[in-house]
Formats: C-alpha cells, structure tokens, sequence
C-alpha cells in the first residue's frame, strides 16, 4: 500500500532526529547541551534526556513504518520530549552565555570544523538563541500537526489511509 507524502515525510524526521540524538550520545563531550547541562551540575540529566528522546523517536519511526495504535502517543510523546529538551537546555544556556559559546568552539575544532568568530558572535546573544528556540518550537508543531492530520493510521491500524 502506498504512504502518503506526509507519512514519508515523518518517518524522515523521526529517523534523522533519532540518529541526531544518537550521535549526540555518542559524542557527548563535544556537544554544547552536554557542557550546559554539565556546568550546571545536571550531567545525568543530559544522558536522561537525550536517551529517552532518541528512544522515543526511533520507536516514533518504528511505528510510522509498523502502525500499532501506541504509535499516535508515541510520536506525540517523542515531540514533546524533544521540544522540552530544547526549552531546558536554552534557559540553562542563558545563564552562562560565554562559556556555551566556547563549548561550541570547542566542539567545531575537535571536529575538524570552521569556526568563524563573527558568526558566533551572532549566534550567542540572548535575542538569537531566543530565536533559535522559537523556531525550533514552530518546526516541532508543524510535525506534531502532521502527525495530528495522520492519526487515524493508528487508531485501529487502517492503515495508509490518510493522504498528504
């Protein structure tokens, strides 16, 4: 049976969300949430975190590709955690500006990547990373609307019903 363009669309965002987060655990100590919620004493909460969000979105694309009735909360569950770790991990952020802005730096040099000190001054200001958040929040509404239009794939497992 044929998937829809939304569905196709999901199972994108729900497969590239889950290797982002796994590669994010996998190389934690590069990464500026890892440093955020480390230098305020949370360690543990950035392994919390990012395990149970990737979970959760592999077990969202999991069922995009198998529906099963548990996979409508599922999905809505994985988008929830991920925009929750977006909202703590900025207001951390927010409380030590200069040292998340070099975590990142550092970050980018152990990976072999450019850092360009005039775009890290736009990128680390109070107005920017208010931004980032908010376009991250508008994205995440955008696929729970996608995944809200495409409910009735789990609800008594229809199947590919619905149409982009």
């Amino acid at each position: 049976m044929k998937r829809p363009r939304s569905i196709i669309l999901l199972i994108l965002w729900f497969f590239w969300a889950a290797g982002r987060d796994l590669d994010s655990l996998a190389r934690y100590s590069t990464t500026s949430d890892y440093y955020i919620l480390s230098a305020a004493g949370l360690t543990w909460l950035f392994f919390a975190m990012a395990g149970a969000v990737m979970l959760l979105n592999a077990a969202g694309a999991y069922y995009l590709l198998r529906p099963a009735s548990v996979g409508y909360p599922v999905l809505l569950s994985a988008l929830g955690a991920g925009a929750a770790q977006n909202v703590v991990t900025v207001a951390l952020a927010m409380r030590d500006l200069p040292g998340v802005r070099n975590a990142y730096e550092v970050g980018r040099e152990l990976r072999g990547l450019p850092v360009r000190q005039e775009a890290l001054d736009l990128i680390f200001t109070p107005n920017a990373m208010w931004t980032s958040l908010a376009i991250s929040l508008v994205v995440y509404a955008l696929i729970g609307w996608l995944v809200y239009r495409n409910r009735r794939l789990f609800i008594g497992t229809v199947g590919y019903a619905a149409e982009a």
